[in-house]
């Protein structure tokens, strides 16, 4: 379902933010310049840029990496500093090139600020380890957004364009007047102005690094601040490299995908909601299990098997027993069950940024639970339910914040060219969902399944971790196994703030395997880096 992106999106062969000198030579034939600025004057298009995009803290998403290079003209002087300062590699072809009287172009390690020498600095738009790849995006060979941010606010950072020149001045016949020297010229390059982002690149930085670590090579990671549910993180793997985008195109992993906004099964992830509607109603439950039980013709049955014994609600979440929540839900019903999990957030369209919504996932309506089996199957989030990480930090949200739903917000700020917010972003109202009481009760079961349950693999000495694992069917089938996406999502308190975190795995063993470590290890960092 993921190949409907057509080749043309990807064909590109240039990229517009990387529109720099290449690391070796650039020759400008003086003759025949890009740009013909007067009759008297040449100017050469060294570098081009568009508008910013900083993190919360005004620190730099792109154009943040670059490079010293020298522009030349054809003097004895600029032949001497060829010789001390070019790359070994390079100097016989820049000595060619300036004796026939051309300009040339070559990366150096020194500043140089002579009448015929001069250098700059050509900053790329994005690095070899470019982070918040799938939500920056990139361009096409003509510099237009084609994805993620860079398409959402394609008009406005393009309006924010600039360019770097270099000029010299020539005679009638194009011969250059050595005496004038070259200039380097910014009209608006790397101008100040952009948009600010939500997102904390610091700790973005440990939730990519945390993926990597832990061998999530489909998956992703999704951090909260649950108090305004600002996005602090989103990463997606594989990533792509928006440097040599065409390696990616045929890649079987498809790391165009950004699987955090991506809907998939969620599993037992699913069950502390339903337990929080149960609540609501007054329905509580000791069931005894003997590790299957059958709605109508069906037997549902607990993992491998497991008979888990009398549990209640507190145990069964720690022991995420899948029969246990269906017996809960046959009492709670389809229409609370839906109508709660909307409250949630789940099967609503998010806007993340102008124009840029995601896809809703799908909550089941009345009509699709027709029957005792399918509400079963919703019980322990499997059958129609999907929903994607995002939505799923969104959601957990709600029982580290009080009780409060609010939208998830990604934009910030636009900043003007002084580097001043000019319009902030206001923060999407929120609104009580589940009762305090509720919300007691949900946490305790939440902090057990990392002490006492099956996502022991999320606790940490150094916090108090929350949460809960999942290992979800997913309906899809490869050589005859049916592929399994597994899960942990939960929260945790660092100094004046609590953290929300949706991990995801897809083709995934376990949530306690696979992603209960995960978890512990961005708790731990962050709680290290506050």
């Amino acid at each position: 379902m993921f190949k409907r992106v057509s080749l043309a999106f990807f064909g590109l062969s240039v990229v517009f933010g990387l529109l720099i000198v290449n690391l070796g030579i650039i020759i400008a034939d003086i003759g025949s310049s890009p740009v013909t600025k007067a009759q008297s004057t040449k100017t050469y298009l060294l570098s081009s840029s568009r508008g910013m995009i900083y993190d919360r803290n005004m620190e730099n998403i792109v154009n943040y990496e670059s490079e010293n290079f020298a522009v030349c003209l054809p003097t004895t002087n600029a032949l001497k500093f060829i010789n001390t300062y070019a790359p070994e590699s390079e100097k016989n072809a820049l000595y060619e090139t300036l004796q026939s009287g051309k300009i040339g172009i070559f990366k150096t390690p020194v500043t140089f600020n002579k009448n015929d020498i001069k250098s700059f600095s050509l900053t790329n738009r994005y690095g070899e380890n470019q982070p918040c790849v799938h939500l920056i995006g990139h361009l096409d060979e003509n510099g237009v957004g084609v994805m993620g941010l860079e398409k959402a606010y394609n008009s406005l950072l393009s309006n924010q364009s600039g360019q770097l020149n270099a000029l010299w001045s020539v005679d009638a016949l194009g011969n250059v007047l050595l005496g004038e020297g070259i200039t380097i010229k910014s009209d608006n390059y790397l101008s100040k102005n952009g948009i600010q982002l939500t997102i904390d690149l610091k700790i973005q930085e440990i939730a990519e690094k945390a993926l990597e670590n832990n061998n999530i090579d489909k998956g992703a990671v999704v951090i909260l601040d649950s108090n305004t549910n600002e996005i602090l993180a989103m990463c997606s793997s594989p990533v792509f490299n928006p440097l040599q985008l065409e390696a990616s195109i045929n890649d079987d992993n498809q790391p165009f995908i950004n699987r955090a906004v991506t809907p998939y099964t969620v599993g037992s992830v699913f069950k502390p909601l339903v337990a929080s509607v149960a609540l609501e109603n007054n329905v509580d439950l000791t069931y005894n299990c003997t590790g299957t039980i059958k709605i109508g013709n069906t037997n549902f049955n607990c993992s491998n098997h497991t008979a888990h014994g009398e549990v209640n609600m507190k145990t069964a979440t720690e022991k995420s027993c899948n029969t246990y929540f269906i017996a809960l839900g046959q009492q709670i019903g389809s229409e609370k069950l839906i109508s709660l999990s909307s409250d949630f957030g789940l099967g609503k369209e998010i806007e993340l940024a102008d124009n840029f919504y995601l896809d809703t996932g799908n909550l089941p309506n009345f009509d699709s639970i027709n029957s005792p089996q399918a509400l079963a199957n919703l019980s322990f989030g499997q059958g129609e339910l999907l929903a994607s990480p995002l939505q799923m930090a969104v959601a957990y949200s709600c029982f580290a914040n009080g009780g409060y739903y609010r939208p998830p917000t990604l934009m910030k700020a636009i900043i003007d060219k002084n580097g001043s917010a000019v319009q902030k972003v206001n923060l999407p109202e929120k609104y009580r969902i589940i009762s305090n009481s509720t919300i007691e009760k949900i946490d305790s079961f939440l902090e057990s399944v990392v002490t006492n349950g099956n996502g022991n693999k999320a606790f940490s000495t150094l916090i108090s971790n929350h949460g809960k694992t999942a290992t979800a069917q997913s309906g899809w089938y490869e050589n005859g196994r049916e592929i399994n996406h597994t899960w942990f999502c939960g929260y945790f308190s660092a100094k004046e703030r609590t953290y929300v975190v949706s991990i995801f795995k897809e083709d995934g063993i376990s949530g306690a395997n696979d992603c209960a470590p995960v978890f512990k290890e961005i708790s731990e960092k962050i709680f290290e880096l506050i």
